[in-house]
């Protein structure tokens, strides 16, 4: 099977296809970019970021032995780093020992045992004008019953202009003026013939994670608004009372969306199936969970509360 393949319903233009993913807007990489995307973390890794800047840039001078001005990374006066022969004295001025400074490491996923499986013609080409602000793991669980019955996705694309709830949401018009993810990933399971459940696995990246989660129940948030005033949260059945795992069931019979927000994400999985409505819950349920705790496996920066 092809990545050029079609989904269930669209028309012979891929940006059909994509309609779920990316709202009533065509997808077309061109008359998207829009300028410059503001791409920054949480408030509390800021501090973090300005000190990696900093040491990418006077590592190489010490190394080389060369002398670096930094007036605006080190502070207002203009601070002169000499070469490394003087770093033995600089460091016999310091006082106790300095603590090593230790990077958050991945760890392995709890539900991937093997690696996820991508479109037989891979996935859709990023967009180098307007990528997402950091790469997202694939997070996809393994071993799940209703997505190997469909085997291998047709579509897998990371861009960061996607909607939140695959197929609950439309961003025109939206709510003008709202927020849109960082970035985003987009993973869509479908039989070619038209039978069987349409399953699409959506992560989306936020400055504010916690505003996303709430605006999606308050649809205000978001520049994607829900269809028909779909969005009515349910309780997750074994979940509640917690405020990071949200059930929608959308307007027609045998759909339905689950959130999970997981440190800057929101995992979300839409389930369409029509023959079975009474599973889609449960199947929307686990691959959503299942989803978010490998992601707080594999991305210790983003995917950590």
């Amino acid at each position: 099977m092809s990545q050029h393949q079609h989904r269930p319903g669209a028309d012979d233009d891929i940006s059909q296809m994509l309609r779920g993913a990316l709202g009533d807007a065509d997808f077309d990489y061109e008359a998207l970019v829009g300028g410059v995307h503001q791409r920054v973390g949480r408030i509390r890794r800021r501090r973090a970021v300005a000190t990696g800047v900093a040491v990418a840039v006077l590592g190489p001078a010490l190394v080389g032995g060369a002398a670096l001005v930094v007036p605006d990374l080190l502070g207002e006066d203009s601070t002169v780093v000499g070469p490394a022969a003087t770093t033995d004295v600089a460091m016999s001025t310091t006082e106790g020992p300095t603590e090593p400074t230790t990077e958050p490491t991945a760890q392995e996923p709890p539900w991937q045992a093997v690696e996820p499986p991508i479109p037989e013609g891979g996935a859709q080409p990023e967009n180098e004008d307007f990528p997402n602000a950091w790469e997202i793991p694939d997070a996809r669980p393994t071993a799940v019953d209703a997505l190997d019955e469909l085997g291998p996705p047709q579509l897998f694309m990371n861009y960061p202009r996607t909607v939140p709830v695959s197929g609950l949401m439309a961003c025109d018009p939206g709510n003008p003026g709202g927020v849109e993810p960082l970035a985003a990933q987009h993973v869509s399971y479908f039989q070619q013939d038209a039978r069987g459940p349409v399953i699409d696995i959506t992560v989306t990246g936020w400055e504010d994670s916690d505003a996303a989660r709430d605006g999606l129940v308050d649809d205000d948030y978001t520049s994607c608004a829900w269809d028909d005033r779909a969005g009515q949260v349910e309780a997750w059945p074994g979940r509640e009372g917690d405020e990071d795992y949200l059930l929608v069931p959308g307007t027609e019979r045998g759909l339905v969306a689950a959130v999970v927000q997981q440190g800057d994400y929101l995992v979300t999985v839409t389930v369409r199936d029509e023959s079975d409505p009474e599973a889609v819950t449960g199947v929307a349920t686990e691959i959503a969970s299942k989803t978010a705790e490998n992601l707080e496996a594999l991305d210790p920066v983003h995917g950590r509360d």
